[in-house]
């Protein structure tokens, strides 16, 4: 199952990046766009990559916070920004991210809540142990206490969360990615259902899948929440 997670959570965005400083308008997956600051009721300072610009939004968005978003330029130069969505706030910081891979953090085939638990422990235990990585680690250990497990890491610098728990029918995921955005599904007797906010990630993941050998029944949702976030915790995100 953990396995089945990684590859979807390794799915890559294989279209040309363009340089850094630019912005491809036309991105064939959503965007990451970070809120500078809120000039008026509804226009905002926004950030892509490395490039600031300024435009309207009728959604109000929360200066300092990020979103996906599908971003297009229209005939005229006209720029549309549409469909932003707020990131889980455990997501929006990388440095609540593990520099690790997942292998690195759990083990793949013999998993268990309990061997888990322990490992956690054992490292949040530790002499000088730095502040941000016992937070994060005390934000899986508050996640496994809820039955799910978190776990956050970067992928090739790119921030990567996966998210599961068991139910009497098999178990529940979230993952989030920076290139797809969030997508959550069930895994119920080798049976993958996966659903995404975005069309251009459900077109993406429809030709991408049959790649990785996972078939997959694939549909839309207006919402996809993470399993776990800082609204059931009371830990200082920002401290």
């Amino acid at each position: 199952m953990i396995s089945t997670l990684q590859r979807l959570a390794g799915i890559r965005q294989d279209v040309v990046q363009g340089s850094s400083s630019s912005i491809n308008f036309n991105a064939n997956l959503p965007i990451n766009v970070e809120v500078l600051k809120q000039l008026d009721a509804s226009r905002y300072r926004l950030k892509i990559g490395r490039k600031e610009l300024t435009t309207k939004s009728h959604k109000a968005l929360r200066e300092g916070e990020m979103y996906w978003g599908n971003f297009s330029q229209a005939n005229g130069g006209i720029l549309t920004l549409s469909q932003l969505y707020r990131q889980p706030t455990l997501f929006q910081n990388s440095a609540y991210f593990l520099d690790a891979s997942l292998e690195a953090m759990i083990e793949i085939e013999q998993f268990s809540f309990a061997s888990f638990k322990e490992a956690l422990l054992e490292e949040l235990l530790k002499e000088n142990i730095d502040k941000t990585l016992f937070k994060t680690l005390s934000y899986m250990l508050l996640a496994l206490n809820k039955g799910i497990v978190h776990l956050p890491f970067l992928n090739e610098n790119k921030r990567s969360l996966i998210q599961f728990s068991l139910s009497t029918e098999g178990y529940n995921f979230y993952i989030a990615s920076e290139n797809l955005g969030p997508l959550e599904g069930k895994l119920r007797n080798q049976e993958l259902h996966l659903s995404a906010m975005y069309e251009k990630s459900l077109y993406f993941l429809d030709k991408e899948l049959p790649k990785l050998d996972m078939i997959a029944t694939l549909s839309l949702r207006k919402e996809v929440h993470p399993l776990f976030d800082t609204h059931e915790l009371s830990l200082d995100l920002k401290g």
